[in-house]
This record gives C-alpha cells, structure tokens and sequence, in this order.
C-alpha cells in the first residue's frame, strides 16, 4: 500500500495472525458461545459468525450505553466509518465507508431503501435520531448483489424499535450545554396477535456558530441551532400461525439554521429544513416449514428546504424526492442451503424548485431479479449472488458475490471473497438545470478481500484486507460545470475489528489503515482519512455504569487549495447510577479534553460540552 501500508506488510500481518491461531487453538478449551444474529449479510436470518461479508451489530444496548443522539455519532466509532459535518449537530454531514462517500453507500430502515434523488444524492442521516432505533446493521464491501445500486462501499440497515411481549412504556428527558434539550417516550407491547409500538421524541441545541469566523470572518458569527422531531408506529398482526400482515412508519423532521459556506456576511441568515419519512405494507406467510414469503410495498420520501432570502443574494429552494419499491422475497431451505430469490421494483422521483423559477420534475422506473445461494458444509462456508438491475434510460448492470469461509478450528474461520457493484446517477445528477449531465453513466467496482475471523465465548475479532477499485467516479466537475464520470479510485486497505466482553466489561475496538486514490492525478481522496481508529469500554460498579469512548482520526486532504486537515483524537465520557430496575440517572461528557478540530475545512465541531438526564424503562 502505497506511503502507507504496503501490500506485504498486510500479508505478513495476516501470516502472523494465521500462527498465532495455532498456538491458541490449542489452549482453547471450548469453541465460541456467540449467539447474535444478523440479517443483513444475506437477506436472511444467520449467526453474526456466519456472516461472511464483514459484518457488525449495534444492539440497543450498545445505543443506550453510549448515550449517543444520532445516527452519525453513533457509527463514527465503527470499523472503515469517517463522517464529515458542516458545523454541529443536524448540519450537513457525509459519510465515508471504506473510502466510498454518501452516495456510495445503501442506507436502509426496515428494509426499505433510501435512495435520494436530487443533485447531492446524499441521505440526510444527520436527521436520523436514534430514540426510535432498537439496532443497526453494518454490511461493508461490494453487496449489490445482494441490494442493487449504491452499495459499493456497503449497506447500513437501521431497525426500528417493534413490539412484543407484555405492555411496556418508556421516557426519558436530558438537558445540557449549548441550549440542549432532548425528551422522548413511547409505548409497547402485544395484545392478543396484534404487536404494536409507538414513540416520538423531541430534540433542541442553540448551537454554535457553524462556520469558523478566524478562517471566514466574513461569515455571521452568531449561533446555529437545530430542532428534531421523530416518531416511530409499528403494528402487525397475526392472522393464522406462519402468516401475518403489518404497517410500520417512521419520521425525522429536522430545522437548522446554519452559516454561507464562505459567501456570506455577518448579517446574513440561512435555514433549511429536513423531513424523511418511510412506511410500509408487508405480508410474511411461511408457505411450508422450508419455505418464507415476504411481499412489502414501501415508500422513502425526502423534503429538502433550504431558504437564504435574508442574505446579500436572496435565495431558497425545495426538493422532494421519493421512492416506492415492491419486494417479493422468497427464502427456501434445501438440505444444508438455503435458496434465496426474488423480483423488486423502484419507482423514483424528484420535484425540485427555486426562487430562480427553474425546474426539475423526472421520474424513473428500476426492476431487478435476484438469487442468492448460502451454506455450510462441515468446515466449509459459502455464499453466492446473482442480481440482475434495469433502470430507465441506463444499461443493465448485472452483479455478482462470492464468498468462501474455511474454519480452521472452532474459534478461527479465514475468509475470502470477490464482489461487485454499481451506482446509478441520481435524477439530479442527470437533469439539474445548472448541473445536470445526461449522459453520465452509473459507477461500477470490483472488490477482492481475505480475511480471519476469531470467536471465543462473546467475543469477536475480525481482520479482513480489502482492494477496491472504482470506474466511472461521478464528481462535479469545475471544468465543465456539471457532474462527469472523471476519473477512476482505488482504495486497498485493512480494517481490525474486536466486540466482545472481558469479565464485566463490554468492549469494542476498531483500527482502519487504507489508501483512497484517485487515479487519474495519484493523490489521495478528498476528506478521506488514510487511518483511524477507536477504542470504546463500559463497566458495571455496583448501581454504577460508567462509559469511555475514544475516536482517532488521521490527516486527510481537504479542498485542492486548503493544506492537509490535522489528526485529531476526541475522549467522550459516560455514566449511569440505577436508583431502581426501571429508572436511572445518565451523565455524559461529550470532547471531554476540549479538543478543537475539525472534519471539513472552515466548520466548526463541538467543544467540551455536558449533558445530564433521568431515563424509565419498564422491563
């Protein structure tokens, strides 16, 4: 790996790893215990061990431990996860997988696809709360074998909270530094056949200013707040044994106020606006014992405002974006495989306006065939994937999974497989009337990874090597003043993951060391970290829980004209004192050594800031 890691050092290191299992194979006195499951890495129900794609868990547990707010902060701390944010909470962020941006990678709720269709392309996962998440899944590599377009650098699948069991209420109410407030609760349980679930929460911060006034001070120094309200419905119902129908319905609006990007003036004031939304309709029928049915029909929708009338240069717009999709999924057990096949249809569409009275009203149609083949024979583990996509006005693009996991002895599994994927071209990449290209064609990759995977009792290691390389990258290109295919990416890598738990104490640990090129020039990818890293630990004491929770982010490129962004390492703190089963005390101290840093250049991130609150749960 060039000025980095070099491809031998990675083999070396997997060599080492390879004679260390040796040793400790033989001390192990028991295979692994580790019963999580996940549903993600092939569509269906497996062990979290099984999983060949790299694949991590983030458990309700895990969430509520680390008193995180959003979706954001919550995976910063993940194995390949960089984000970048345009100021403080609910600013424009993007994420970063394994070196693919946003617009890359396939962010899913329940199932249902959020694809954005306007000229960033990017999910606003800023806006995504997680009062209403009960865990979130994390897929990396190529899988559009798997779910079509945009999963290139991976899937991120977050699962809303569901009923079951006896009636059950929650609350909880925290206050703390820069104005914020952040109250939610919500109620669930099962009657009879019918499971039901219902929350909202409520966030507010005054902020801070979201632009740095040393490096802009033409910018409005003042405060940049945020709201958010989110809610959460779920209900299914029984009707026989094996068949059942449900709703469910999830939302986020979020209102910011925030700074001009370098144009604007300190009297100037910008705001925008954020609402998602998904339902769906879905029916489950268990056919026979081996055979599960799954028909949903769901919606994504997306309203973007954004209003800068009080600025030197009037302005505002809105957008909305939606997709609605039609999945038949059919899982079938044969023996020691199990088959997996079906047919989805997208129909996606933006309608866009401006002050400047231009217009974008367009429409598309994708379909797609897919089969999916996995098992496990003795030692040997396979997957394989077949998907088949056809989208209006493009090229079919057709592509593939294959996997292979060798257990070497109970605890060590070596890992391989080769994958992949593409990425249709938002509308907006297509038909903006400033931006808009055409003929842009959708992104391909090819992946290759090698990887070895330790479980013992709870606890899991994976190492996996990775060697990605994109075509057709689709960027705004200042040359021509509208997106083009210019240029090819590479991005080889090794990502270290560890969850487990020691004694009492629940661990995670993640170490990325990777090397994002963009061809064409041999320089490093904007805003892409070529190492990061994080350690997380949380502890029981007696009616104590306390947390520690540390993010390493190393240089990375900003802007052509803008120096290297310095490394930085932020601390964040944890705490809990249980006064009863079902009522608690939370404490958090958030940049607890006030580090000042930050992930794009001229935009502020938060400084120490502290936050207190009281939290019931009915068990």
């Amino acid at each position: 790996m060039k000025n980095l890691v070099s491809r031998a050092h990675l083999f070396v290191f997997v060599l080492q790893l390879s004679a260390t299992s040796s040793v400790l194979a033989q001390t192990a006195s028991k295979p692994f215990q580790l019963d999580e499951t996940v549903v993600t890495a092939n569509r269906s129900e497996q062990l979290l061990t099984d999983a060949l794609p790299h694949t991590t868990v983030i458990g309700r547990d895990v969430i509520e431990r680390s008193q995180a707010v959003d979706l954001p902060t919550l995976l910063s701390s993940e194995a390949g996860f960089q984000f970048t944010q345009n100021g403080g909470r609910g600013m424009s962020a993007t994420l970063f997988l394994r070196g693919s941006a946003s617009l890359q990678v396939l962010v899913l709720i329940d199932g249902v696809p959020l694809t954005k269709q306007d000229s960033t392309g990017s999910v606003s996962l800023e806006h995504i709360m997680l009062d209403q998440v009960e865990r979130v899944e994390i897929v990396r590599g190529n899988v559009s074998a798997i779910y079509g377009s945009g999963a290139v650098g991976g899937v991120i699948q977050v699962f809303m909270r569901k009923g079951q069991g006896k009636p059950k209420t929650f609350a909880q109410l925290e206050v703390g530094s820069v104005g914020s407030s952040h109250a939610s609760a919500g109620v669930s349980g099962q009657v009879g056949e019918t499971n039901y679930f219902v929350g909202v929460a409520r966030l507010r911060t005054t902020g801070f200013s979201a632009m740095n006034t040393s490096q802009y001070p033409n910018e409005n120094p003042d405060a940049d707040g945020y709201s958010n309200t989110n809610y959460n419905l779920g209900l299914s119902q029984v009707l026989v044994p094996g068949h059942s129908l449900g709703l469910r319905a999830a939302g986020s609006d979020g209102e910011f106020d925030t700074d001009g990007g370098g144009f604007g003036t300190p009297t100037a004031v910008y705001k925008g606006a954020s609402k998602l939304s998904t339902w769906s309709l879905y029916s489950h029928n268990q056919m026979t014992r081996d055979w599960l049915s799954k028909l949903t029909f769901s919606q994504h929708r997306e309203r973007s405002i954004y209003d800068a009338k009080l600025t030197a240069f009037p302005y505002d717009s809105e957008a909305v974006t939606r997709s609605r999709a039609l999945n038949w999924t059919h899982s079938v057990v044969l023996g020691p495989w199990l088959l997996t096949a079906g047919a989805e249809s997208q129909h996606q569409f933006i309608d866009a306006t401006d002050s400047s009275l231009t217009q974008l009203n367009r429409e598309r149609g994708v379909s797609a065939l897919f089969a999916g083949l996995s098992g496990i024979l003795g030692a040997h583990s396979m997957q394989f994937n077949l998907r088949r996509d056809n989208a209006d006005g493009l090229p079919g693009e057709t592509t593939g999974y294959a996997g292979y996991g060798f257990q070497l002895v109970p605890a060590w599994k070596l890992i391989a497989s080769i994958s992949s994927a593409f990425n249709l071209p938002p509308l907006g990449y297509l038909y903006d009337p400033f931006s808009g290209n055409p003929t842009l064609r959708p992104e391909t990759a090819h992946s290759t990874e090698l990887g070895l995977q330790w479980a013992q009792d709870k606890q899991v290691v994976r190492a996996t090597i990775f060697n990605t390389r994109t075509t057709n990258l689709m960027q705004y290109d200042f040359a021509t003043w509208t997106f083009n295919n210019v240029t090819d990416a590479t991005n080889r890598g090794l990502e270290l993951s560890y969850s487990g738990k020691l004694s009492s104490a629940d661990l995670r640990a993640s170490l990325t060391l990777q090397d994002p090129l963009d061809e064409s020039t041999g320089m490093h990818l904007i805003r892409r970290a070529r190492d990061m890293g994080s350690f997380g630990a949380s502890v029981p004491l007696g009616q104590w829980t306390v947390g520690a929770d540390l993010r390493y982010t190393g240089t990375r490129p900003d802007l052509v004209t803008v120096p290297s962004l310095p490394a930085y390492c932020v601390i964040n703190m944890t705490a809990r004192f249980a006064l009863a089963p079902e009522l608690a005390l939370t404490a958090h101290i958030d940049n607890l050594l006030d580090r000042q840093y930050q992930t794009a250049y001229g935009y502020n991130q938060p400084g120490r800031a502290a936050y207190v609150g009281i939290v019931w749960a009915q068990k």
